[in-house]
């Protein structure tokens, strides 16, 4: 899936092997964010938020991208 028209990509969350596993996104207004995670180039939406860090803390991602 492509990620959804007007949405930008506000940040990429990267393994320390180089790979993308996260995109936070946001429209131009920045309203809400959105978190998709990253698999084979493939986005599969995880959540959204008035907040980004309450995406990245809900779902883990700081911890997700250290493993391994």
């Amino acid at each position: 899936m492509p990620l959804p028209k007007g949405e930008r990509v506000f940040t990429g969350y990267f393994n320390r092997k180089g790979e993308r596993l996260f995109v936070l996104t946001a429209k131009e207004s920045r309203d809400f964010y959105f978190l998709y995670a990253v698999k084979g180039g493939e986005f599969t939406k995880l959540g959204r938020s008035k907040n980004p860090l309450e995406l990245v803390e809900k779902f883990k991602v700081m911890e997700k991208i250290h493993e391994g």
